[in-house]
């Protein structure tokens, strides 16, 4: 990419023997001539088949699949103490169970993330909740240490991949200038879990004993798994297209996909079927290969976002940690009030998922609006060229600037024992930027990846849950040797540092998605640029494409 003073440019310039043309027009293609196709026949067809009441359901059905992610390690807060006294273990112990649950949720969801890219989602989802309800049964029943942090580990491995599915159903059904709002509410669906969950805990935890929060997890995930078995369709693109193409094997349809492929038979019938049987051919359920995740993390691109993903997370779980172990010293508190003060961050998180959702959708339309460019509601946005780094980035920076600023004093309130409502508005404060920056980065990591949406937010699921394990194993120790007032004003500091990383991701961002847009035309064409016909091979003709994009920065920055 070349940068030139007030603008940014990039040119595709003459391709080499084997290349195909692509075009960096925004929005535009090149017309070809070409043969209609079971493949090609959906092009012209709006982005998704779904209904918008479709989407609305289904965009539900993952935010409540996500919620259980999150609330497992949130309802799990209030019952530490009694764990801690009934097996006799030091706070250390009781949170590396935190933090083993973190590290094999990261790694599950490597595997979890690619099987739904390239198996589908309807399997993934009822994998996962299958292994995550066995879990949430044994953890009910065990009676030792060594049990409790087995299962927790195959409950974490089990519920892993639902935040990741989640995105990629995202971008299944919604394009790019749609994907913010609807992303939102699974924010929504993971962030209530800090309000609910230790409420919860700690409502059973004090009523019904400790095993009942395991009991109350298997049976509300088992009713979810029910509905989502009946009336969840698939929508993975690779296997039902735009959600049109009704899938062949029985186990991917369900109640809804059935009753819509009976009501909407018409003469395309064979070509609908010979298209479904080509994709079904091509999605076969396969051993998900892990590399994928991590060839994501070599982008340098998604690395800064997954890094800045991360220490977001590392804050997040570092504030939620030391609330679960030291507000009961400090102000006397039993389980159900501790559970009780995780309300405020949980509800400005839940209020700042919906709202900021459509922040991030507004900032888009406005950049494409300041750049004279049209937004294709029906197919999707062309990316190619455009500056979707400045268009997400634009609104993080003044919620994390916000955030840091109130994480920075959070240790000295807590330090010289100040009323409670201050560390609570703290929190609350915090919860709305947090989760803002979240799905900032989350939006635009789908952006970036459209074609393994799942995959790269496993990626950045391995990431998160990683530095948030180191977040839970070392707060106490942190806070013990620094102070509690120091220990956040570090935390505060890692903020400042993503912001920096931010600043280069959305300064170079454009540049790197171009060279590995090339690399990619090029891999592909390689692969077809010799064609063997009766012992001799075919060299496409060479292609020259001068095409170039321009967009005033000082504009974009001065917005």
């Amino acid at each position: 990419m070349e940068l030139t003073e007030g603008n940014i440019a990039y040119k595709a310039h003459a391709r080499e023997p084997g290349v195909q043309e692509a075009s960096s027009e925004l929005n535009q293609h090149v017309p070809e001539a070409q043969t209609e196709t079971p493949e090609t026949a959906l092009e012209t067809r709006a982005f998704s088949a779904f209904s918008q009441n479709e989407k609305l359901f289904i965009v539900m059905m993952v935010s409540l699949a996500s919620f259980f992610s999150l609330l497992s390690g949130q309802i799990y807060y209030p019952v530490m103490p009694t764990l801690a006294h009934k097996y006799d273990l030091t706070t250390e112990l009781v949170n590396l169970t935190i933090t083993i649950y973190m590290i094999v949720q990261g790694l599950a969801a490597i595997f979890m993330g690619t099987f739904a890219d390239i198996g589908g989602r309807r399997p993934a989802y009822i994998v996962a909740f299958a292994i995550y309800i066995a879990a949430n049964i044994g953890l009910a029943l065990q009676n030792s240490f060594a049990a409790l942090l087995v299962l927790r580990c195959v409950q974490s491995a089990g519920i892993s991949g639902t935040v990741p599915f989640g995105y990629g159903v995202i971008a299944d059904i919604a394009p790019t200038a749609e994907r913010g709002k609807y992303i939102g509410p699974i924010a929504a669906g993971v962030n209530v879990a800090p309000a609910l969950g230790p409420v919860i805990g700690g409502l059973l935890a004090k009523f019904f004993g400790w095993r009942s929060v395991f009991w109350f997890l298997a049976i509300i995930s088992g009713g979810y798994l029910a509905f989502f078995v009946l009336f969840m369709p698939e929508t993975a693109r690779k296997v039902v297209g735009d959600g049109g193409l009704p899938p062949t094997q029985w186990w991917r349809r369900s109640v809804i996909q059935w009753w819509s492929t009976r009501q909407t038979r018409s003469g395309d019938d064979t070509h609908l079927e010979e298209t479904s049987q080509h994709q079904s051919q091509r999605t076969g359920l396969r051993f998900p290969n892990p590399l994928k995740t991590f060839a994501v993390l070599l982008e340098r691109d998604a690395f800064i976002i997954i890094v800045c993903f991360g220490l977001t997370m590392f804050s997040i779980i570092a504030l939620l940690t030391s609330t679960a172990n030291h507000f009961g010293g400090l102000y006397g508190f039993n389980e159900l009030q501790i559970g009780l003060c995780f309300l405020p961050f949980g509800i400005s998180a839940c209020f700042g998922s919906i709202l900021y959702g459509k922040v991030i959708d507004h900032n888009y339309k406005r950049t494409t609006q300041r750049l004279g460019l049209p937004i294709d509601r029906k197919k999707g946005d062309n990316l190619r060229g455009f500056p979707v780094e400045h268009a997400r980035l634009q609104t993080i920076f003044p919620v994390m600037t916000i955030a840091m600023a109130a994480l920075i004093p959070y240790g000295w309130v807590l330090q010289q024992r100040v009323n409670l409502a201050a560390p609570l508005v703290l929190q609350f404060i915090m919860g709305f930027c947090f989760v803002a920056t979240l799905i900032c980065l989350n939006t635009l990591m789908v952006d970036l990846f459209p074609d393994k949406p799942a995959t790269a937010a496993a990626a950045c699921n391995l990431v998160r849950c990683w530095l948030g394990a180191i977040g839970a194993a070392v707060i106490d120790q942190m806070m013990d040797a620094m102070g509690w007032g120091w220990s956040f004003v570090f935390l505060g500091l890692t903020l400042a540092a993503a912001m920096g990383l931010l600043w280069v991701e959305m300064e170079h961002g454009m540049g790197w998605r171009e060279k590995r847009f090339l690399k990619a035309e090029r891999k592909k064409a390689s692969s077809e640029a010799l064609v063997s016909t009766e012992g001799k091979f075919e060299h496409p003709e060479q292609k020259h494409d001068y095409r170039e994009v321009r967009f005033n920065v000082e504009e974009l920055r001065s917005s």
